[in-house]
């Protein structure tokens, strides 16, 4: 493997942590009513429309962001821990 390669391969595992530590961040943040729901869903959706992989990755923190959106009854702009 050349170095270009090494160092592609690096970058892109790094660039998967930032994706996955910058979502668990948005689930934590919303869950506790930090930002909004409907905040939270713009964040993912941004991140989720870089790639098919983004948007797998994604697809679960939204889902768990439509929870708690049930949970406070619809309201997406409530951030009951602010």
């Amino acid at each position: 493997m050349s170095n270009a390669e090494m160092m592609e391969n690096e970058h892109q595992r790094r660039a998967l942590a930032v994706e996955g530590a910058l979502m668990l961040l948005i689930d934590g943040l919303a869950s506790r009513g930090t930002i909004s729901v409907d905040e939270a869903e713009d964040m993912l959706r941004v991140l989720g429309s870089s790639s098919e992989g983004s948007a797998a990755r994604a697809s679960s923190s939204l889902r768990v962001v439509k929870q708690i959106r049930r949970l406070r009854r619809g309201d997406g702009m409530a951030t009951p821990g602010a």
